[in-house]
């Protein structure tokens, strides 16, 4: 390991496709025999779907609430599922961990900010993506033990390469 953190979010804008850009890095990884897990976000007409990297199980986050519904449609049992799977990726020790947003349900001390601080703790080089508008939210959380990475490729290869555990021989 090096003196980069192996912490990292890709803070990106909104027109940005940051799961796109994941899953390019999972692409690279995969191809160079590394072993990537986690949760991705696919969003789908009217939900958001979680998918977990390493059995392709998805999980529907929303709660169909109705056309007149109002408020959180964020459904805090799929969450926790989804969070759960997240555990079970990190127990197996990924060379990288991908952990597709920081949102709402972080900042409010739920959602993934357990396995967040998990992967931290066991130094497992894992990437999040903060959109623009929770930046500051992730910075007051993660402080200096986290980079923040420009949106862009190269930039992520080059901090994996920095933090990877070493390939095996």
């Amino acid at each position: 390991m090096s003196e980069r953190a192996a912490l990292a979010a890709v803070v990106y804008d909104e027109n940005e496709p940051i799961d796109a850009l994941f899953a390019q890095l999972r692409q690279e990884l995969e191809e160079r025999g590394r072993r990537v897990g986690g949760i991705i976000q696919t969003p789908c007409e009217e939900s958001v779907f979680a998918t977990h990297i390493e059995t392709g199980r998805r999980i529907d986050l929303m709660q169909h609430l109705g056309a007149c519904a109002e408020g959180c449609r964020l459904d805090t049992t799929a969450l926790a599922e989804a969070a759960g799977l997240l555990a079970q990726s990190l127990a197996a020790a990924p060379d990288l961990l991908l952990i597709s947003r920081f949102g709402r349900a972080e900042i409010e001390g739920g959602g993934f900010l357990a396995e967040i601080g998990a992967a931290a703790s066991a130094e497992t080089p894992t990437l999040i993506g903060v959109g623009a508008k929770r930046a500051a939210d992730w910075r007051a959380y993660a402080g200096d033990f986290a980079e923040t990475l420009p949106f862009s490729l190269e930039a992520l290869l080059t901090w994996w390469e920095a933090v990877a555990p070493k390939a095996p021989t």
